[in-house]
């Protein structure tokens, strides 16, 4: 992938982690601020990770992504996050980072490989596939993992929450006059 490529990779990126701050602001101004530590350990199901790491694991998508773009070795582990703080200060840290290097981005390489170490296994990727196939899916389980957390415990959200990357794009059908 060349420079612009990777940088129309970056913004996407960068949008979509955009969409799951404005999700997480409508959360905190729903409560009041109150409760966003009760919030972050909610879990969907007893063997899923809380909200506060699906957060950082959208974040880190993004970073691996910029990461594996400059060529740099990343582990692929998430932070260890579990308050409401920790998610926003990763998210936010991360949205900075992909602004950064959205005006001057790298050349991906074209075949890197991802070690998965906890399951004993790597992948050998090009860099379309690298996006395609595992950064785009794994961030968007996650960030819908994080909606669905926030929907359950009551917050309101709808579906121009999770896209507001299009929502502006919208424009009303008018009835045509005839001539």
């Amino acid at each position: 992938m060349d420079s612009v490529e990777t940088g129309k990779a970056l913004e996407l990126l960068a949008s979509r982690l955009a969409n799951l701050s404005g999700i997480l602001d409508k959360a905190e101004h729903e409560r009041g601020g109150e409760g966003l530590d009760e919030l972050a350990a909610t879990r969907l199901a007893d063997d899923m990770h809380p909200l506060a790491w699906q957060i950082a694991a959208a974040a880190s998508q993004a970073r691996f992504y910029l990461e594996w773009s400059r060529g740099n070795d990343l582990p692929n582990a998430i932070p260890d996050v579990s308050t409401w703080a920790e998610a926003r200060g990763v998210l936010a840290d991360t949205r900075e980072q992909l602004a950064a290097a959205v005006g001057a981005p790298p050349v991906a390489p074209e075949v890197r490989r991802i070690v998965l170490e906890p399951i004993g296994f790597y992948l050998d990727l090009s860099a379309p596939r690298y996006l395609e196939d595992w950064i785009a899916p794994n961030l968007y389980f996650h960030l819908t993992t994080a909606y669905a957390i926030l929907r359950m415990k009551g917050i309101a959200l709808g579906k121009g929450d999770f896209m507001q990357h299009i929502v502006g794009d919208l424009r009303p059908i008018t009835a045509e006059v005839p001539a």
